[in-house]
């Protein structure tokens, strides 16, 4: 958070919240014009809880984005974490993370009221690397 404070600090209208995203968006009583996740809480956290609050704390037609990596192909659904920032660790870490193609993504948004909604996967610049799942959509009302 520091360095977004850094690069931030001085935008008008914008604040800095450190807390658990679904605690919250349940407790919060302000209304947002925007909400956008960059590979973060959407990606590690279950999207049937995450997306109707989401969809509460948004003001009618506000926009919600979100960008992980592309998912792996026959590996949908929640899947543990692994990777070279687990390596030398004395214990196991086990972290879950939602990734599914964007058809996926868009049916579950829709199913929570959103609208307008573009999934999309924008390749890596370079071949054999993981692109980015791209994912926009208007809240209800």
């Amino acid at each position: 958070m520091a360095r977004a404070r850094t690069l931030w600090e001085n935008t008008p209208g914008l604040s800095f919240v450190h807390a658990e995203a679904r605690d919250f968006l349940a407790s919060a009583t302000t209304a947002f014009d925007a909400i956008y996740s960059v590979w973060g809480v959407v990606w590690f956290t279950e999207p049937e809880d995450l997306f109707p609050l989401i969809a509460q704390r948004l003001n009618p037609g506000g926009t919600f984005a979100f960008s992980q990596a592309e998912p792996v192909t026959d590996s949908y659904g929640p899947q543990p974490m692994r990777g070279k920032w687990l390596e030398g660790r004395e214990g196991e870490l086990t972290v879950l993370r939602w990734q599914y193609p964007p058809a996926v993504w868009a049916d579950t948004l829709k199913r929570h009221g959103f609208t307008d909604i573009d999934a999309d996967i924008l390749p890596a610049p370079q071949e054999g690397d993981i692109g980015t799942l791209v994912v926009s959509a208007r809240a209800p009302g």
